[in-house]
C-alpha cells in the first residue's frame, strides 16, 4: 500500500498532470499540513520515489524564456496501486494510538497545572481550526457548485475528529479539576479484574 503523501501525490496527477510545484502548491491549498505533516522536500522526495518505482513518469517542458520543467502523469502501474490504496484506505479500521492518546496514556509525568495549561492551549488551537474548517464547510454548502462532495465529506471528517478531541480535553479538564492527585495506578497496568 502507498504511503498517504504517495496516495495524494497520485491523486494530484491523475486528475492532471502537473509539475513538483504544482504539486506542492495543491497539498498547500487542501491544506494537508494540518492532518499530515511534512515538508516540500518530503513532497519532492516522494514524487523522485514515485518515479523511481515506475508509478509516474516525467516529460520536459519548456515555455519561453523559463526554465525547463519536469511534468508527471500517473502510469498504469501507477494507477493500479492508486486504486488500491484507495480501497485500503477506506476498508482500513485501524484508528491506532495517536500522539494524543499516547499523552493521555502518560501525562501522569506532568504536574497538574502543566497539563492543565497544556489541554487549555491544544483546546484553543482546536477551536481556531474548528472555526477555519465550519467556515470553509459553510461556504461550500453555500455553494455547492465550488467542491467536489468528497472533499466536503473530508471536511466534516477532520471537523468531526476535532470535535472528538474537545469533547475528551472537556472531560480531562473535569476530571482534573475534582482529583487531587492525578493517579497512583499505573497507566499501563490495564489488566481486566
Amino acid at each position: 500500500m502507498l504511503s498517504k503523501l504517495a496516495a495524494l501525490i497520485l491523486g494530484i496527477v491523475s486528475e492532471k498532470e502537473r509539475n513538483p510545484y504544482e504539486i506542492t502548491k495543491m497539498l498547500e491549498h487542501l491544506n494537508t499540513r494540518k492532518w499530515l505533516p511534512l515538508a516540500d522536500s518530503t513532497v519532492y522526495a516522494t514524487i523522485n520515489n514515485l518515479k523511481k518505482n515506475g508509478l509516474i513518469t516525467g516529460r520536459f517542458e519548456r515555455n519561453g524564456n523559463l526554465p525547463e520543467k519536469t511534468i508527471y502523469s500517473i502510469t498504469p502501474e501507477g494507477e493500479f496501486e492508486f486504486h488500491e490504496s484507495i480501497t485500503n484506505f477506506l476498508e482500513d479500521d485501524f484508528t491506532g494510538p495517536s500522539n494524543f492518546d499516547i499523552g493521555i496514556l502518560l501525562m501522569y509525568n506532568l504536574s497538574k497545572p502543566e497539563i492543565l495549561l497544556k489541554l487549555k492551549k491544544k483546546m484553543e488551537r482546536l477551536e481556531n481550526n474548528s472555526y477555519v474548517i465550519r467556515k470553509q464547510i459553510l461556504g461550500f454548502e453555500m455553494n455547492p457548485s465550488q467542491v467536489a462532495f468528497t472533499s466536503l465529506s473530508m471536511l466534516k471528517h477532520r471537523m468531526h475528529l476535532i470535535e472528538a478531541e474537545l469533547k475528551t480535553i472537556r472531560e480531562l479538564i473535569k476530571e482534573l479539576n475534582v482529583r487531587q492527585t492525578i493517579s497512583d495506578l499505573s497507566p499501563f497496568d490495564m489488566r481486566m479484574f
